[in-house]
């Protein structure tokens, strides 16, 4: 934390220093999406069923999820430049590891170490945030998850159109160069900070018993978590094989309306972010309109389960839009501790968070995995039907989780 001589940052100066943490969500976003792009290439190429293809992409978000503790530890205990050059060059390694894989465990094991370098992609910026931009944690945890959406949009089109011109292992090399981009501006545009060193870490691992038993943590994190869960699951593979599968889209196809999907999630954060700002500069409640949000995505999903083909774009595109409303709980969460327990408190959720998306992520694989494939290699409609069907149950649970924790507090 910034000591008592330390002179204040201007707007302008706490912008400037989270540009670099902006860009970190965004390629962080390019290799989840891209995942599920070269979804067909990884099928043919290594033999994959539904389950593999699950599992090797939800090993990132495992790995993601069970960084965030330690993470929380760092960046709390050595700042947000140091850890973040760290992981980005751990992410690097996971990178060429992937990239040079020719058996299904280089795969995973590329993913788990991209998962790793990947994890404080919004932690760190929340924790900048905090340091540098106090008073607006709102709308800078909005324009960092937003920033997730542009990352999403360079990953269809721009990405597809890539992959007709070059290898998919080509297409990954070009990403892990802007990787090591990322790594020269952060050391030269974020500045190192005054941070608690003098507290163990074995007593700053015990101190997230405190956020862990906390009602402010766990009345709000399963709505996040099978909301993130499920929305995460679509964006990053399976709702373009629904597109293709289902809808009979062709790649091009698929590729606009994914890119349509991935800049509405990104204005979507954006407006939440403002509409949260404003609330709370009103000293008014931002749960029913995160309430609302969350309802119009189940009612999307429960039209797609109804596989109204004519309706297949805009309901995809509603529903990336809606899902922004889950990442407001974040600043939300994050403001129920004292500002010394920020990173921690962000990144317990972060931990809830991605061990629900690799859980949902592996068992919507499983689920569309058990139904027979057709001749044509493709999987059955009813099995994206089973497969929602059990995202929108876990969702309409967190809901009712919610109130009854709330009227029991």
């Amino acid at each position: 934390m910034m000591s008592g001589r330390e002179k204040a940052p201007t707007l302008g100066q706490g912008i400037v220093i989270l540009l670099p943490l902006a860009c970190y969500p965004v390629i962080d976003f390019v290799f989840r999406i891209a995942n599920g792009i070269v979804a067909p290439n990884l099928t043919a190429e290594f033999s994959l069923d539904a389950a593999d293809l699950g599992l090797v992409s939800s090993v990132f978000f495992i790995a993601f999820g069970l960084a965030q503790l330690p993470l929380g530890v760092a960046l709390d205990r050595f700042g947000p430049k140091a850890t973040m050059i760290t992981l980005l060059a751990t992410a690097i390694c996971g990178a060429l590891t992937f990239i040079h894989a020719y058996t299904m465990g280089g795969l995973i094991a590329g993913r788990i170490l991209l998962g790793i370098g990947m994890s404080a992609s919004l932690i760190a910026g929340i924790k900048t945030a905090t340091l540098w931009l106090p008073g607006r944690l709102p709308m800078a945890t909005s324009i960092l998850v937003g920033a997730t959406g542009i990352g999403g949009m360079i990953a269809t089109v721009p990405f597809a159109e890539v992959l007709e011109h070059f290898a998919w292992r080509d297409a990954f090399l070009a990403l892990t160069t802007a990787i090591g981009v990322l790594i020269v501006v952060t050391f030269l545009l974020v500045p190192a900070t005054k941070t608690d060193r003098q507290t163990g870490i074995g007593e700053q691992f015990v101190s997230f018993s405190h956020v862990f038993r906390s009602a402010g943590l766990w009345r709000y994190a399963p709505i996040t978590m099978t909301c993130v869960g499920v929305g995460s699951a679509y964006q990053t593979l399976w709702a373009p094989l629904w597109l293709r599968d289902v809808a009979g889209y062709g790649p091009g196809e698929i590729s606009w309306v994914m890119l349509a999907m991935l800049g509405i999630y990104a204005l979507g954060n954006l407006a939440f972010g403002w509409i949260a700002q404003t609330l709370k500069r009103r000293g008014k409640e931002i749960m029913p309109i995160i309430l609302l949000a969350t309802m119009l995505f189940i009612f999307c999903q429960i039209l797609l389960s109804l596989q109204i083909v004519a309706l297949a774009t805009p309901l995809w595109i509603a529903a990336s839009l809606v899902l922004s409303g889950a990442y407001a709980l974040y600043p939300l969460v994050t403001e129920n501790f004292p500002a010394e327990y920020a990173a921690r408190a962000s990144s317990a959720l972060n931990f809830l968070v991605f061990l629900s998306v690799f859980a949902i992520q592996w068992l919507t694989g499983l689920i569309i995995g058990s139904f027979p494939e057709t001749t044509q290699g493709t999987f059955l409609p009813d099995a994206y039907n089973w497969a929602m069907a059990a995202g929108i149950g876990l969702q309409l649970a967190a809901i009712a989780w919610y109130f009854l924790s709330g009227r029991r507090h």
